[in-house]
């Protein structure tokens, strides 16, 4: 299960160390792997909404719009 998790979030096949893991070891590695990509997306986030306060009122919902905030 968490190989496939695994494989999932790395859009491709497990390195061959990885695969050498155990499967605890494996599920440690895919939820910190999610975990991480939860964190970035919100720092991305963040940094978007930092980002539009350079932005003219009048023009921030439609540049969120165009850019997908």
């Amino acid at each position: 299960m968490a190989e496939r998790t695994l494989t999932g979030q790395l859009g491709g096949p497990v390195p061959a160390g990885i695969e050498a893991l155990a499967d605890n070891e494996k599920q440690d590695l895919s939820d910190a792997l999610r975990d991480a990509r939860h964190r970035q997306a919100k720092a991305l986030a963040e940094a978007g909404e930092e980002g539009l306060r350079y932005v003219p009122a009048l023009l921030r919902g439609t540049i969120r719009k165009v850019v997908g905030l």
